[in-house]
């Protein structure tokens, strides 16, 4: 992979994560306690609004995150084969990154019903 499309790959990489970390933290430390002043009944029309409308981003930001990182380590980087996810330093990192952000996803795609 030519040193460019890497480096926007890269780009993209740091670009969904901020939005899929800072959307998730926003919500949870930001919007969560302010609306701790509205009347119950309120909460549960706000927050159901609130996920149906950032669902969708957020889960596609992850998403985006995991494609762009599988990218990086493989095509674009020293994971030629499977030894090299065992094998190197290199490798269980991205393997310990590529499964939290997958437990991650996955916990936030469908344990919030």
């Amino acid at each position: 992979m030519p040193w460019e499309v890497r480096q926007i790959i890269l780009g993209i990489h740091i670009f969904l994560a901020v939005n899929w970390i800072g959307g998730v933290m926003f919500i949870g430390w930001g919007v969560f306690p302010s609306v701790r002043n509205m009347i119950f009944t309120q909460h549960r029309k706000f927050f159901l609004a609130l996920i149906q409308w950032s669902h969708r981003f957020l889960t596609a930001a992850g998403a985006g995150v995991i494609l762009t990182g599988i990218l990086l380590g493989t095509i674009g980087g020293p994971i030629k084969n499977f030894d090299d996810i065992w094998h190197t330093s290199y490798g269980n990192i991205w393997l310990t990154a590529l499964l939290i952000a997958l437990f991650t996803l996955l916990w936030g795609g469908f344990c919030w019903v």
